[in-house]
């Protein structure tokens, strides 16, 4: 069976609604009672804690978004490991739900187009949680965000970028632009390369599910919303490679190369 009939079988109509009646619910509870919760580990008394490998607000952080893609019926596999330094998360890009991933496998400081800011309820969940919001075709916008990612990566924070420049309506990564590496290399910190990919629980290999979870021409973020919520159950795998630095500072050839190894961790996943 080809993938587009895969994917064409993938949501039958009938069941939709009955999804919906239970997981909006539960996520309004994810909202108003979790979220809440959530926040208080945010204070300044509380968040610097330790729990396990971090402190507090990150355990907490990272519970709050595993739990969002619980409620859209999606279940996290992580293929390697970041590293415990600071470095910089470079990923393809398929849909908003992207952000929650890289905040799922570890909160991290992430770049974001500005429009993000304006969503409901996300929008403020993103700036909250640590997001950069770039305005993509403003030259001072850019520098602006790149000299925040040296500073954030020269203290040994996590930041993360999706390098397309936009989500691409076709499967699979696409090329990596090179501006938003030039802070990695200025402060030489390594790069890691992301692969995302969104797949059936049934024979995943089979059906990569690219058209179901890309924003589609026309729709706005609450239709696209609950129509991925009434989405059947789902696995998203995030293949996280081997870190890399900028062959001879070079953030035109990193961002070559980097584009490359996601390509390669998508078809393997």
């Amino acid at each position: 069976m080809s993938e587009m009939s895969e994917s064409a079988a993938y949501h039958p109509p009938l069941q939709l609604s009955a999804r919906l009646l239970w997981r909006v619910p539960l996520f309004l509870l994810h909202v108003f009672i979790g979220l809440p919760l959530t926040l208080a580990c945010f204070l300044p008394v509380l968040r610097g804690i330790p729990v396990g490998r971090g402190t507090l607000r990150q355990w907490a952080h990272r519970a709050w978004q595993r739990q969002t893609l619980r409620l859209f019926g999606i279940r996290l596999k992580v293929s390697g490991q970041l590293p415990d330094a600071g470095c910089l998360v470079v990923a393809n890009h398929i849909s908003w739900l992207d952000i929650v991933v890289l905040h799922a496998v570890r909160p991290m400081w992430l770049v974001a187009k500005a429009e993000i800011r304006r969503w409901p309820l996300v929008g403020w969940l993103a700036h909250t949680g640590g997001t950069l919001f770039i305005q993509r075709g403003r030259p001072a916008s850019r520098k602006a965000i790149a000299r925040r990612m040296a500073a954030l990566l020269r203290r040994g924070e996590t930041v993360g970028v999706f390098p397309e420049g936009g989500i691409r309506p076709e499967p699979g990564p696409g090329r990596f632009y090179h501006p938003l590496f030039q802070p990695a290399v200025r402060v030489a910190a390594p790069v890691v390369p992301v692969a995302i990919r969104y797949q059936t629980r049934e024979n995943p290999r089979l059906a990569d599910l690219h058209e179901i979870y890309v924003m589609r021409t026309g729709e706005n973020f609450l239709r696209n919303f609950f129509r991925l919520m009434a989405e059947p159950p789902s696995t998203v795998q995030v293949n996280i490679g081997q870190s890399i630095h900028a062959p001879q500072d070079d953030h035109r050839a990193l961002a070559r190369q980097a584009g490359a190894i996601v390509k390669e961790l998508y078809k393997h996943a």
